[in-house]
């Protein structure tokens, strides 16, 4: 791959802010959102018109957003962390082939608001989305082995970072079947990545919650995190852990409203999407900067969900 190719566009043509005029109502034509957003409000009939991952992956050449990635505390024992890696995995790729899995194992949490508290979704609603073509993007890569693609992301995400040295790569070895790895301590941010660990929902050592202050401190084994935002820790904070695997690669999709005349996101559009300065935002601006867009920015993935709820209508 070229160096470059992941650099933004120069000048992102109608990108703009919120307008402090608080009479002004837009009636948004496209609202760049995630998963369980979508599902949660598919009674509104919007469709999807872009699937970001397609789209990232046609523009950059067949890479993939590497969005959440296990980071490993360097003081852990590398085979019982390698132990662990290895059951997260085969119960990614378990759950993804069989969706039912993921239903039962995070049905085990208690009611349903447990559920959601837990894991941000209910099992209802992860078996679904899960089962409508992996719409949570789940998957399991171990870090190592995708070198290119984790740098690449990371630089994307955040162009300081140009290079990261293996020393920030944590390398599996499994040398004791035997050992116990259930007193791993775990915390995860709730949502797709949380789905990943759908059998955990009783496990006393699993978590959801904020993950970088975790990464910045010892009280955890295992840290799952976004990967731009693990890296950044690990390279410029001195955070004692190392990347291992990526378990999701992009839940982000774009519903149309169906007021837009032409049917395609163009210029002038008005297109409503989230998290400006986080990993949401960087790759809608990188994705669709260029189109001469009218943009509105909210600060997470519940505000659209909100705005899509009131027929895609905001009032400023």
């Amino acid at each position: 791959m070229k160096k470059g190719l992941f650099l933004f566009p120069l000048m992102l043509i109608g990108l703009v802010g919120c307008n402090n005029n608080e009479d002004r109502v837009i009636k948004f034509d496209y609202i760049f959102t995630a998963q369980p957003v979508v599902f949660a409000t598919s009674s509104k009939g919007y469709q999807v018109s872009n699937n970001v991952q397609t789209d990232f992956s046609t523009k950059t050449s067949g890479k993939r957003i590497i969005q959440a990635s296990v980071f490993i505390n360097k003081n852990t024992s590398v085979n019982k962390a390698s132990l662990f890696l290895e059951k997260l995995q085969s119960d990614i790729t378990n759950g993804v082939a069989d969706p039912n899995l993921i239903k039962i194992g995070i049905a085990k949490a208690g009611s349903t608001e447990e559920q959601q508290s837990i894991f941000g979704v209910p099992a209802g609603a992860a078996y679904n989305v899960t089962l409508n073509g992996n719409g949570f993007s789940l998957g399991f890569e171990y870090s190592k082995n995708i070198k290119s693609e984790v740098s690449d992301f990371v630089s994307l995400m955040n162009p300081t970072i140009t290079t990261i040295s293996d020393e920030y790569y944590f390398t599996p070895n499994i040398t004791d079947r035997e050992e116990s790895f259930d007193d791993l301590k775990i915390v995860c941010p709730s949502g797709a990545p949380a789905v990943a660990f759908y059998n955990h929902a009783q496990d006393s050592n699993f978590e959801t919650a904020a993950p970088i202050p975790a990464l910045l401190g010892n009280n955890y084994q295992v840290v799952v995190a976004p990967t731009h935002g693990g890296m950044d820790k690990l390279i410029n904070a001195n955070a004692y852990f190392q990347l291992a695997a990526t378990i999701t690669f992009g839940n982000m999709y774009i519903l149309s409203t169906g007021r837009d005349k032409d049917e395609v996101m163009n210029r002038g559009d008005n297109v409503l999407f989230f998290q400006e300065n986080d990993l949401p935002g960087k790759v809608f601006k990188y994705l669709y900067g260029d189109l001469g867009l009218k943009t509105v920015a909210v600060g997470d993935a519940q505000s659209t969900k909100n705005i899509i709820e009131n027929d895609g209508i905001m009032k400023q």
